[in-house]
């Protein structure tokens, strides 16, 4: 962010050649019932873009991440401490990001708790204490919770994000966590096939079809919760016009664990930042969502 002229200009800049160029804005959110306001909030103004996917609508990104200017932190400040989200896979459907008593109550809600920062680098990220996996219903016993162990200066650890599309995981537990699911499906007869940038793809049977495994992300909280993601969210079905239809495990390893949008499709999240916790129960989130025709 820079100086210009009586105005605070910014530069944000992302993946596949991105980037976005505007000012700091003001601006007032007012509660209308109340008729009162209740945030006065800053946020970017964009003047230029560019490879910014909007669908051809106007369109924006609210920041919900720790960082003190996103939205959830500027609300925080204000004391509405809660926000939550449940993400819907279907297709033409808008969804809500709800904040203070709009956020519904389940009693089946787990909760794990949102990390400290250990430095400047982890300002901007929820890190979770994720201490082991499961493929279906076996343990994975064979990864050790320091895989998932943070260190200074954004190293490591583990943390839940909805910029990433897929499941990034920690390269040592990946190649555990392929290892089984290729172990479970090449019981029902899978074929194996390639497919980039997965690493693991199968034909897809009706057999195969039936016995995809599910996934389980086990957090260190006395609460012993534990994050379970379904088939459907961990394998993406695709065609091929020489295969066929297959199925690729969708999750890529990487230098640290990140939980992407796709693993949390139909599960209700709730970040209370007032308590440093975060709590999240299955659910068909589509029914939180309205038709954007």
């Amino acid at each position: 962010m820079e100086r210009a002229g009586g105005r605070s200009a910014f530069h944000v800049a992302g993946p596949g050649g991105m980037s976005v160029h505007g000012y700091v804005a003001r601006e007032q959110v007012l509660d209308i019932e109340k008729r009162q306001m209740i945030l006065n909030y800053v946020f970017g103004c964009s003047h230029s873009t560019v490879n910014f996917p909007s669908g051809g609508v106007f369109a924006g990104i609210a920041a919900i991440n720790p960082a003190p200017a996103s939205l959830t932190m500027q609300l925080a400040e204000r004391g509405m401490t809660w926000f939550s989200y449940c993400l819907t896979g279907g297709p033409s459907r808008h969804g809500f990001l709800r904040f203070g008593a709009d956020v519904p109550h389940n009693p089946r809600y787990q909760t794990t708790r949102i990390l400290p920062a250990l430095d400047a680098n982890d300002s901007a990220a929820y890190y979770v204490g994720l201490i082991g996996i499961s493929i279906g219903m076996c343990r994975l016993n064979m990864i050790h919770p320091e895989v998932f162990a943070r260190g200074k200066g954004g190293q490591g650890g583990t943390i839940i994000d909805l910029g990433t599309p897929v499941t990034v995981m920690a390269e040592e537990a990946y190649q555990v966590i392929e290892q089984a699911a290729w172990s479970a499906l090449k019981e029902h007869g899978a074929e194996r096939v390639a497919r980039c940038p997965y690493n693991l793809c199968v034909r897809v049977t009706k057999v195969v079809k039936g016995h995809l495994p599910s996934l389980s992300l086990h957090f260190a909280d006395e609460e012993d919760a534990t994050l379970v993601v379904s088939p459907e969210q961990l394998f993406l079905m695709m065609d091929d016009e020489h295969v066929g239809q297959m199925a690729c495990l969708a999750m890529v390893p990487g230098r640290r664990t990140v939980i992407g949008a796709l693993q949390q499709v139909d599960t209700r999240f709730v970040f209370d930042l007032k308590d440093s916790k975060i709590l999240f129960a299955p659910e068909s989130c589509i029914k939180d969502t309205v038709s954007d025709i």
